[in-house]
């Protein structure tokens, strides 16, 4: 991990803050979980809609952190800890984030999308640790807190950083790329997601573009070339030295040939410097998708295109996004982190060219304001279309696909609706017999994970 090396002096300075107590420690790591104090760590005491961390104050002090960031007046014993008042500890982490990304020599890339921005910056990381030494995002630290975090756990000689940036209102990405800097940005595509909060997908398109408006000059800027909104993107883009992406005529990089397997996919890129062939270890439509973002940049920024290629051969999925298992003879496809519309039609476009019987477990997209009603019943068309056996759907707003899957041909005796977790575990254990592949994918509210363990209590899921 990498060292900081700020007294409290220097840390109160950065964050405009005042240095109520102050100590001769040099302070190495910063931590906000009050749970993994380690001594000499700076503890930012964040406040939370249902927690605040000031409470933790004295346990950390007594565990030996050698200073505390705090925005409430702190009265209790202190040991040797340095105590730092500021108006606002986020704020003071952001500034403490930006400090350090100044003083790196790493060369940063940030990621968005509305869907496979983290698959999208796997990838990249992946390829670019053949390169040299990459950090990258870890787990869902992908927002105001957590890519603050992300940066100040950049090692120092690390010659890549990728960082994905996830958003639901506008003005958040903007926010996160002022204390980031990048040095290059992809965008994976733009869909649906969070359009009940953001309005519509122009809204949506605006969002993701603010990832585009700091880099500099000819900076490399990817864009999802198929995108209805390629010209939005480009016109904040244009300054930059873009590079679009997809299957349509006319991109930089264009997908061709593409063939779908059950276990992997192919597919002839069109390249600037030639066709080039690529094979992935992992399922999908998207992920074709996702493979092009990712060698696009990688390529852009100097790595040879051959070895990024051999590399993503080497790629594995990221946990619980359509995440291939077999469990006694059944095919269970994870894929419980998220979900939307066009992650949903991904999934579902996948599932049909599986042989056996073929269970899609499907619970409620969340984040779809007015769209909701429309939206699930295109689900349930798009279901209905891809072969099943067996519709499964849980919560509320799935009632829309059953309907539409019925309406749209599927035997209602085929097509099942289910209020939780618990009954969906009880519906299916019967089920899940040698030959099944099952698909199991919600909005991550509705804890998709609890039906997996119930099924098959010794499968590890990692939902980040």
């Amino acid at each position: 991990m990498n060292k900081l090396n700020y007294t409290a002096k220097q840390i109160a300075e950065i964050c405009n803050g005042e240095l109520i107590k102050n100590n001769e420690e040099l302070i190495n790591n910063v931590c906000i979980d009050s749970r993994k104090i380690a001594k000499g760590d700076l503890f930012v005491a964040l406040i939370g809609e249902n927690h605040d961390a000031h409470k933790f104050i004295p346990s950390v002090i007594q565990n030996g952190a050698g200073a505390v960031i705090v925005s409430n007046d702190y009265i209790g014993e202190t040991g040797n800890t340095a105590i730092i008042k500021v108006s606002d500890t986020l704020v003071a982490l952001q500034n403490l984030a930006k400090a350090k990304r100044k003083e790196l020599n790493s060369y940063i890339v940030a990621v968005t999308g509305s869907n496979g921005k983290t698959t999208t910056r796997s990838m990249i990381a992946h390829i670019l640790s053949g390169f040299g030494k990459c950090s990258t995002t870890t787990g869902n630290l992908n927002n105001h807190i957590g890519l603050p975090m992300t940066i100040l756990n950049i090692d120092s000689d690390s010659k890549y950083s990728v960082l994905e940036m996830g958003m639901n209102h506008s003005g958040e990405i903007r926010t996160l790329c002022n204390i980031a800097s990048p040095d290059a940005a992809v965008i994976s595509n733009v869909g649906p997601a969070h359009i009940g909060i953001l309005g519509s997908l122009e809204n949506i398109a605006k969002a993701k573009s603010e990832i585009l408006e700091q880099l500099k000059p000819n900076s490399p800027s990817v864009l999802p070339g198929d995108s209805e909104y390629i010209d939005l993107l480009k016109n904040v883009a244009s300054k930059t030295n873009i590079s679009t992406f997809g299957e349509k005529d006319g991109n930089d990089y264009r997908i061709t040939n593409l063939n779908m397997k059950t276990e992997s996919i192919d597919f002839i890129l069109e390249t600037p410097d030639g066709n080039k062939k690529v094979e992935l270890n992992l399922a999908g439509h998207h992920n074709a998708f996702n493979a092009a973002a990712a060698l696009t940049l990688c390529h852009k920024i100097g790595c040879d295109l051959d070895k990024s290629i051999e590399r993503l051969k080497s790629f594995v999925p990221v946990g619980a996004r359509m995440e291939r298992v077999n469990k006694d003879g059944v095919d269970i496809l994870l894929d419980c982190y998220n979900a939307n519309p066009a992650s949903m039609q991904e999934a579902l476009r996948y599932l049909s060219i599986c042989s056996g019987h073929k269970v899609a477990v499907l619970g409620d997209m969340r984040e779809l304001g007015s769209m909701s009603d429309e939206l699930h019943r295109k689900l349930g068309q798009q279901a209905a279309a891809s072969g099943l056996d067996l519709l499964v759907c849980v919560g509320e707003a799935v009632k829309n696909t059953v309907d539409s899957a019925i309406d749209n041909g599927m035997n209602p005796n085929s097509v099942i609706l289910v209020n939780s977790c618990e009954d969906t575990a009880d519906l299916l254990k019967g089920q899940m017999k040698k030959g099944v592949t099952v698909l199991f994918k919600a909005s991550r509210g509705l804890h998709f994970e609890k039906i997996v363990h119930a099924l098959w209590p010794d499968l590890k899921m990692d939902l980040h």
